[in-house]
């Protein structure tokens, strides 16, 4: 069988492949392609958004997930597209917005409410994010919905509720490396938990690791590679994560933060002290930066309390 160059659906498989293995100029290409076939399809905006970010281009896929929307107003993934997109360029009151009109289309959407809860978290508006959470976990139970109710708990400092919620996160999801990751921070910090901090962190690497022979260009995967590594007391293999993450994705507010949490572990506080400055510049969360416990010693530093108080 020959497949039709013409039609979208191909160019849209193939696109979405390449995404996936992080070559993201031939995914634009693929999707380009798809949309000359079909100009109305909001999938194919969809994935050369996806492809736009991940190179950089960041007006360019904002327009593209917002052609998506108009596409297609009334469909909630296009919103949740376009949520994610903002709050991973630390944009939360936009991300807010369109997650907000995720659940207001489809009431019965448990990934919305988690989505949208998040969002509140990252706002500092903990009570609005646990109940959207709750609101999730009665529509679905999912992983998603367990391991942000433990972020929550890990920001209000209550460590093993935490523990918890991210240990039902991992039953339920047991191949997400992030899950495990999260999991190893809440036994750190936990009472009497701290031994197991080290299985989780290095179960975490080896999720982390397969993840990144699939697409090397991970900058997420790099960063958070590269803080496992330092919690685990493997400096050296930090920095080299970290330097790898910070080549593929300079500007990222999430690669800043986690660079900060390692130069912090690292001993070196004034560096971390300024990561934490810039990604604040560019929109990271305040209740997260305040109340992380790695940097615990740096709230004493008066500039420390006046860029987060501004």
């Amino acid at each position: 069988m020959v497949l039709d160059a013409s039609l979208a659906a191909p160019h849209i498989c193939l696109g979405t492949v390449h995404n996936g293995t992080g070559q993201y100029e031939k995914a634009a290409a693929e999707f380009q392609r798809a949309l000359e076939g079909e100009p109305t399809s909001d999938n194919a905006y969809r994935g050369l958004a996806l492809a736009q970010e991940r190179l950089g281009q960041l007006e360019e896929a904002e327009r593209t997930y917002r052609r998506a929307v108009e596409l297609r107003p009334a469909y909630w993934a296009s919103y949740n597209w376009l949520g994610t997109f903002y709050y991973v360029q630390g944009r939360y009151q936009e991300a807010a917005a369109a997650f907000g009109r995720v659940v207001e289309l489809t009431p019965d959407n448990a990934r919305g409410y988690t989505n949208l809860g998040g969002m509140y978290h990252m706002l500092g508006r903990a009570d609005e994010a646990i109940a959207a959470f709750q609101k999730s976990l009665e529509i679905q139970p999912t992983a998603p919905a367990y391991s942000n109710i433990g972020t929550v708990e890990f920001f209000r400092q209550n460590y093993t509720e935490a523990a918890r919620a991210f240990e039902k996160a991992t039953e339920l999801w047991p191949d997400r490396y992030f899950y495990w990751g999260n999991l190893g921070d809440a036994y750190y910090f936990a009472p009497d938990e701290r031994e197991k901090a080290q299985d989780a962190y290095q179960r975490a690497l080896i999720l982390a690791e397969e993840e990144l022979r699939v697409n090397p260009r991970n900058a997420e995967v790099c960063a958070d590679l590269a803080r496992y590594h330092a919690k685990s007391g493997q400096m050296e293999q930090a920095l080299v994560a970290l330097r790898r993450a910070q080549a593929l994705a300079p500007e990222d507010v999430n690669v800043i933060f986690q660079a900060a949490i390692v130069f912090n572990l690292a001993g070196q506080p004034d560096r971390s002290l300024a990561l934490l400055k810039k990604a604040m510049e560019q929109g990271y969360s305040k209740t997260e930066i305040w109340n992380h416990p790695e940097f615990q010693a740096l709230r004493t530093r008066p500039e420390f309390q006046k860029f987060v108080t501004e």
